[in-house]
């Protein structure tokens, strides 16, 4: 019988505050205000004022271009002369559409500060926005009826006015992008709570690095003397050391996250972020270990919670499976050529077949024979007891500098492309596109409760491990990760896993 071997981060020496008597507000706050002065140059460059500020001239470049391109560049039926308008006359439209739209951007939450809104969320602001505002020059002057208007202008305006808009969210989340992956307008985050709810809170945090969120570590709501890591991210005492914490890492923003059992202490905590200048933000905790779903019944006025069972089964499971079998398809005929160099390089490059085989455990603790191109010497599994300090296997165990791959080896496993022949195991049932990481058994063996969730899925080709970091993460957050996917499946969510799978494979960042 395997001895089962718990997934839990194991403690290890970190640094624990030590307590001190608490700074005043005023050094607190006069620390932080300082360093906001050093990088408020990025810092406003990042505001809501500059995006208005932007909306508001590209708007006025869109009525121009309106006018230009109905009026001088004579685009759309042909006008006489007594259908010429002035630029005069339309100022009025200008003064209509521009603060329309600005106001509509406004009350929709345009210019609220909020690193992780989606593009799909901002493009649909500035759609509505500037529909609203086109509507209302359309209505003011079907109303007023003067003698001068061409409706082909309003709609140059309108469209206009939207790309003009796109264009310019589009420039200005690439700026930031590229600034905040270099260091600059990067917030220090720090998390109170040490539950399943926080530690899932740290990893999304930080799951992209143009958003400019660094977490700095958390403090657990235990209180004991044990310190230790969950993945990246260190432990930096308990939440009795909260205030000493802000004043030496420099925090710009603390999440509270802390467990239901422990909400009393979270007042002492948003009353000490506000003494001491530092933004906070809460995380309500809805059955910390739950990731599930949840239906919500009302009754009598009363809300009622019921969790969903996180199972992929029934029609769900059809939708996966079309997916699966719909893209399996298409990337295994898009990539034909592709296989028959790589199979030639591998020949080329050293002795061994060109496919390698190996048992994982999949779906409910069933073995399948996965297929890759083989990027290791022919008699790699053999040795691989080199590379181990005793007869443990180390769960998600790479290593980034592993001999044993051949030249073409590190090559493939650098592009990702090693994974393709797996096309086939998605077309067999034995994957699927997208889930947890397929494992050996001796990995399999070390499961606790916790990990062997991951086994109530298929496993996939990417998942959210692979676009959140891959070998850069530790098996913790592997978990993690792959337990909320179990939970909160869905065919968006699929969709979404695999457009970021792109990105993620042209990086490289994390592939060994």
């Amino acid at each position: 019988m395997s001895q089962s071997v718990s997934t839990r981060p194991r403690p290890k020496l970190t640094r624990v505050c030590s307590p001190r008597p608490t700074p005043p507000a005023e050094t607190g706050a006069s620390s932080v205000a300082r360093r906001r002065h050093h990088h408020a140059a990025w810092r406003f460059l990042a505001s809501p004022r500059v995006l208005a500020i932007g909306d508001l001239a590209l708007l006025f470049g869109a009525f121009l271009l309106a006018y230009t391109a109905r009026y001088t560049w004579r685009l759309g039926p042909a006008l006489n002369e007594f259908q010429f308008t002035p630029l005069d006359a339309y100022w009025v439209v200008a003064g209509l559409f521009i603060p329309v739209t600005l106001l509509s951007f406004a009350g929709l939450g345009r210019y609220q500060s909020r690193r992780g809104a989606s593009l799909v969320e901002d493009l649909g602001r500035i759609a509505v926005g500037t529909l609203i505002g086109t509507a209302a020059v359309i209505v003011v002057f079907f109303v007023s009826r003067p003698v001068f208007f061409s409706r082909l202008m309003f709609l140059y305006l309108g469209t206009f006015g939207f790309g003009f808009a796109v264009l310019w969210v589009l420039l200005r989340r690439t700026g930031l992008g590229l600034l905040r992956r270099a260091g600059y307008d990067n917030q220090r985050i720090l998390v109170v709570g040490g539950g399943a709810v926080a530690k899932f809170l740290m990893q999304q945090l930080t799951a992209n690095r143009s958003l400019g969120n660094r977490v700095i570590g958390y403090l657990d709501s235990n209180g004991n003397g044990a310190s230790a890591a969950f993945g990246r991210f260190e432990r930096l005492g308990s939440v009795d050391d909260l205030a000493e914490v802000i004043e030496s890492e420099q925090v710009d923003v603390v999440y509270a996250a802390l467990p239901s059992t422990v909400q009393h202490e979270l007042a002492p905590v948003i009353e000490r972020c506000r003494r001491q200048g530092v933004q906070f933000r809460v995380v309500p905790d809805l059955l910390e270990a739950q990731f599930g779903r949840m239906d919500i019944h009302p009754v009598a006025g009363i809300p009622l919670v019921t969790l969903r069972e996180p199972e992929i089964t029934g029609f769900r499971y059809m939708q996966k499976r079309a997916l699966d079998l719909a893209f399996s398809l298409l990337g295994l005929l898009l990539t034909a050529p592709l296989w028959a160099l790589i199979g030639l390089a591998i020949r080329l490059d050293s002795p061994g077949p060109i496919l390698f085989r190996q048992t994982r455990i999949g779906r409910d603790g069933r073995s399948f024979r996965v297929f890759k191109f083989r990027s290791m010497v022919q008699d790699a599994e053999e040795r691989k007891h080199e590379l181990f300090e005793d007869e443990r296997h180390p769960l998600l165990f790479k290593a980034p500098e592993d001999q044993r791959r051949t030249r073409v080896g590190r090559l493939l496993r650098r592009l990702s492309v090693d994974e393709l022949p797996q096309l086939l195991n998605v077309l067999l049932g034995h994957m699927s596109l997208v889930g947890p990481r397929a494992q050996v058994p001796a990995e399999v063996a070390q499961y606790d409760n916790w990990a062997r969730h991951r086994l109530r899925v298929l496993p996939g080709l990417t998942g959210l491990w692979q676009v959140s970091g891959r070998s850069d993460l530790g098996f913790d957050e592997m978990v993690m990760l792959d337990t909320f996917y179990v939970s909160n499946w869905s065919l968006g969510l699929d969709l979404r896993i695999l457009l970021q799978t792109i990105p993620t494979v042209l990086s490289g960042r994390g592939a060994y």
